[in-house]
């Protein structure tokens, strides 16, 4: 299973919408051809998590979960190769 949560305030972001416009979301990720379920998170819940989170921005972050539930894969960057690799060896078992 895949996952997409795009933390919201960040309206605009690779030419996508506002993550408080939930059919605009709906529409950006069904011309992508994402198959997969989006989370979506609320402008007012990631104001708050960012006006009370000291450091970097933890986001993007790139989690795989294996099937018993154990994270195997944490990234902050994107690095298509690496995530690639985790999840061949992952269904080669």
């Amino acid at each position: 299973m895949v996952v997409g949560v795009n933390p919201g305030g960040r309206g605009g972001v690779q030419g996508g919408p506002s993550t408080d416009d939930i059919g605009g979301v709906q529409r950006y990720t069904e011309n992508l051809g994402v198959t997969y379920p989006i989370g979506l998170e609320q402008t007012s819940n990631y104001t708050a998590y960012t006006a009370n989170y000291r450091g970097a921005n933890p986001f993007p972050v790139d989690i795989i979960v294996d099937k018993d539930g154990k994270m195997v894969y944490i990234a902050r960057e994107y690095e298509p190769d690496a995530m690639t690799a985790i999840i061949e060896r992952l269904l080669a078992r």
